[in-house]
């Protein structure tokens, strides 16, 4: 790329790699700046294994955002040899109260999307994994699949640099100023200058736009992998994805077991059984998060296993690794994509709320749209900058 870019994109994450790589499938000139060297494991876009899911519990008007998703997904894995995206399917597990249960049904139903709906019998007898109670069902996704992170993210970028982006690691933005055809972005390290700027640094956004500081919050998620028990049975094919949800309208999920490819290649999260809490966490700020891991936390996701999964893990709970991952949430739970209020040059793309990884193709090709159409097809009206989000 010659001269200075015409889009400046802060932040290198699942929103912000696929912002670029949209902009450079365009032949637009731009540059990417983040403050580590991704993919790392300092913000949300990490974890070697994510949930894509097509029958939104969420809300049903992703549904069509996902489509253009699973798309892209599927372009991406066919341009590069490492493992980013499969398809296990996925059973979510709750009453008939449940949000999972309950939201997921509704999408299903409003877009004809493939499930199925299996009472409790009828579950334990198909998922012999799962210890499923009688007050309980199972609602079962064929599309659902699992994407690795880090290597989606490092193949997004490597395409970008490949079609002309430029990309400036280890770069701190220290400010940024916009006039109405022009922005200034500050780094550690030097000054750049385009016409718009997408902003998509993820946990760091409350410190980028003064005006989402009060509605967003920042909260640590901590992920876990034990060691597996050896059984087959939780191996993909056989085992899918899965969510349990809890009375409280949290939800423990993970993942199956992978085996290595006919490449050799070993798909992240292969080495371990991975389990998680989606839940809001504890309150952070992200330059001084506490990345321990305690070990009653350990101690909660092991006994989960062993009550709701039994036989997935070895008798000793060996711990294989721990993370701790950050959300960045709005109020209502949902997405924040649009153009800032007083500069129509500035897109703001953040708050993904613990959901958005499964979701960022198709945001990173509406945040192309708005930094250089200013508007876009895609069906975010309901993303856009609203009350209960800013």
């Amino acid at each position: 790329m010659d001269g200075s870019p015409d889009v400046i994109v802060v932040g290198l994450g699942a929103a912000g790699s696929a912002t670029l790589l949209a902009l450079a499938q365009r032949g637009i000139r731009c540059a990417g700046i983040d403050r580590f060297e991704p993919p790392h494991d300092q913000g949300s876009s990490h974890g070697r294994s994510r949930l894509i899911r097509l029958c939104y519990f969420e809300h049903p008007d992703y549904v069509p955002l996902l489509h253009k998703s699973y798309e892209r997904w599927h372009e991406l894995q066919a341009c590069t040899p490492m493992p980013v995206f499969r398809m296990t399917g996925g059973v979510y597990i709750g009453t008939s109260r449940d949000p999972f249960v309950r939201g997921s049904l509704h999408s299903a139903r409003t877009h004809g999307l493939a499930h199925e709906l299996l009472a409790a019998d009828a579950a334990s007898s198909r998922f012999p994994q799962f210890a499923i109670r009688a007050e309980e069902q199972a609602f079962f996704e064929p599309t659902t699949g699992v994407l690795f992170p880090e290597n989606a993210i490092a193949a997004t970028l490597s395409q970008a640099r490949e079609l002309g982006a430029r990309t400036y690691t280890n770069e701190s933005v220290t400010k940024w100023n916009a006039a109405a055809r022009s922005v200034e972005v500050h780094t550690s390290k030097r000054v750049l200058s385009a016409a718009s700027v997408v902003l998509c640094a993820g946990a760091w956004m409350p410190k980028l736009v003064l005006e989402l500081k009060p509605v967003l919050t920042v909260t640590r998620q901590v992920l876990a992998w034990f060691r597996s028990s050896g059984s087959r049975l939780f191996h993909a094919p056989q085992m899918p994805a899965w969510a349990i949800s809890e009375p409280d309208g949290s939800a423990h999920y993970g993942f199956p077991m992978f085996d290595p490819e006919a490449s050799g290649q070993m798909p992240p999260g292969g080495d371990g059984f991975k389990v998680a809490l989606h839940k809001l966490g504890d309150p952070s700020d992200p330059d001084a998060v506490d990345r321990r891991v305690r070990d009653e936390e350990i101690a909660s996701l092991a006994t989960f296993l062993e009550s709701r999964i039994p036989g997935a893990i070895s008798t000793d709970r060996k711990l294989l690794d721990a993370k701790v991952c950050l959300y960045t949430s709005t109020p209502d739970q949902h997405f924040l994509i649009d153009r800032h209020p007083e500069h129509e040059n500035v897109i703001v793309v953040s708050a993904c709320s613990g959901h958005g990884f499964k979701l960022s193709p198709a945001m990173g090709l509406a945040a192309a749209d708005l930094a250089t159409l200013g508007t876009t097809a895609l069906p975010i009206q309901f993303l856009r900058w609203r009350s209960g989000a800013a």
